[in-house]
């Protein structure tokens, strides 16, 4: 939790030294709708998300996320080898900070942004041994977000992200802002 708190601190410091700049790149505007998906990297294998982002203000976006990935992984524990098959969905709820209309010089299209993930994370493993136990558990995370999206067309952005959740790593995707 201490890793988390941090990164909250950080973010708040960056997104209050930003307001010192005259502002100029990206920012939601108010009523804003947005879905976003794409594929990602991490130790738990390719996760595929879908999300959308709401427009509250010039500057924060809110939504709903979901992700799945599957994945296997072989054991061996006293002489036996297991293979154990894993599937992980996360459903989440989002809040972002667009703090690129902050900063000189930016180019308008560029939208930096940071934020906070409060979700559940749905484990369920199918394994190959005698022995009847979970190996993960489901449970409800906090994670830390910040990405860049580039919007090549009025309404459509490619974008990366990277998360501090420990379940997440660097995802890329699209855009579709109506």
């Amino acid at each position: 939790m201490d890793s988390i708190l941090k990164k909250c601190l950080l973010l708040a410091l960056l997104s209050g030294a930003s307001f010192i700049v005259k502002a100029q790149g990206f920012g939601p505007d108010p009523g804003m709708k947005q879905i976003n998906f794409g594929l990602g990297a991490s130790a738990y294998g390719v996760p595929v998300y879908f999300g959308m982002d709401f427009g509250i203000t010039d500057k924060i976006t809110i939504g709903p996320r979901i992700s799945y990935r599957s994945y296997s992984d072989r054991y061996r524990f006293i002489g036996n080898s297991y293979k154990v098959r894993y599937s992980v969905t996360n459903i989440s709820f989002r809040g972002d900070y667009h703090f690129g209309n902050h900063i000189d010089g930016l180019p308008g299209e560029l939208d930096l942004y940071g934020g906070l993930s409060v979700g559940y994370t749905i484990w369920s493993d199918n394994y190959s041994g005698n022995d009847d136990f979970d190996l993960e558990e489901s449970k409800a995370f906090i994670g830390v977000q910040a990405g860049a999206r580039w919007y090549f067309h009025p309404n459509w952005a490619a974008n990366a992200e990277v998360s501090g959740s420990s379940l997440s790593g660097l995802e890329v995707g699209l855009s579709y802002k109506f």
